[in-house]
């Protein structure tokens, strides 16, 4: 028998009265999802909510609005396993070509990653934020504060946002010079006297249904903190590939993000070898980056409570300000 939540608009709807500790209303949830991409009119809402009311996936809470039931629960488990699988990659794929910063204009949308924190903690994320740039364990010295909410990003009340560069930028100048890439692996990267060294853990991107760097760092094996500090620990990096007749060129456009600021190529391997213990393709180059929330692991492995929200926004680069400008 066909699930309910095959539909991925209801699918994506129980996920919103999931994640939240409150009966929801449509317009409320009409909101969740834009913030997801996904556009859809509160009067369909509406009549979603009462396909899943009858179908015993979620519970009217007077006019509170709805909340979902234990049986939604189970559903949302098991449910739209195969349209997640690859889901994130795609998402990736998505925000490399949205992100059209041209390296040699040095303009164009750069994305960003944000770690929401309290507003009496900005001053301190800053300064931890900094201490993970000085160290090299960031794509870049430039962000951007939100201190409200935007038609794309929602601020919560008494909270700020903090847009750290995304390593997609480093997607999207490789495709603006018509260079492939193709994300294959997170893992987590070992550091030894400030060095990176190997890579000691990684997931496939390839079939993955969530971001494994945020299941990295969610799961407490990185070690941000003892990397700065120390020189040695482990930090989230990524793994893509180029096609090797590029390799050359590929080098002279990170060479050029450099001198834009945009500094999280760790690593271009040699063509048809391992990079960093992590296997490549044959005709490919191996090309590995610092994990754009590496500033953010920080901040939670400092005891700041930060969400952190993967690909969550676009800036115009010359919107975005050096983070010494802060102080």
């Amino acid at each position: 028998m066909k699930s309910t939540i095959d539909n991925p608009i209801l699918y994506n709807i129980l996920k919103v009265l999931a994640n939240s500790d409150m009966p929801l209303g449509a317009k409320t949830i009409t909101e969740k999802l834009e913030e997801k991409g996904i556009t859809v009119k509160k009067d369909t809402i509406q009549y979603y909510l009462r396909v899943l009311d009858n179908s015993g996936l979620t519970r009217k809470i007077g006019l509170s609005g709805r909340i979902i039931s234990e049986k939604g629960v189970e559903e949302l488990r098991k449910g739209m396993l195969k349209e997640r699988i690859g889901s994130f990659i795609e998402r990736r794929e998505e925000y490399a070509y949205q992100a059209n910063f041209d390296v040699e204009a040095k303009s164009g949308l750069v994305s960003l990653n944000l770690g929401i924190v309290d507003e009496t903690e900005l001053d301190k994320s800053l300064k931890l934020i900094k201490e993970c740039i000085d160290a090299g364990l960031a794509v870049s010295p430039l962000i951007k504060i939100f201190k409200k909410s935007t038609n794309k990003v929602k601020i919560p009340e008494n909270k700020v946002g903090i847009g750290l560069v995304s390593t997609s930028v480093v997607d999207a100048a490789l495709i603006n010079c018509k260079i492939s890439t193709f994300p294959t692996f997170a893992g987590i990267m070992q550091y030894m006297d400030f060095k990176p060294v190997r890579f000691i853990h990684v997931i496939s991107y390839v079939g993955s249904s969530i971001d494994p760097i945020s299941l990295f760092i969610e799961s407490g094996l990185c070690s941000v903190k003892s990397t700065i500090r120390r020189g040695y620990g482990i930090v989230p990096a990524d793994v893509r590939e180029i096609p090797s007749i590029l390799r050359k060129k590929a080098i002279e456009i990170v060479d050029k993000l450099n001198k834009a600021m945009i500094k999280g190529v760790l690593c271009i391997g040699e063509n048809n070898v391992d990079v960093m213990g992590v296997p490549v393709s044959n005709y490919r180059a191996g090309l590995v980056v610092i994990a754009g929330s590496t500033p953010l692991a920080y901040l939670k492995e400092s005891g700041i409570n930060v969400d952190i929200r993967i690909l969550s926004a676009f800036e115009k680069y010359d919107k975005l300000k050096p983070i010494d400008s802060y102080f």
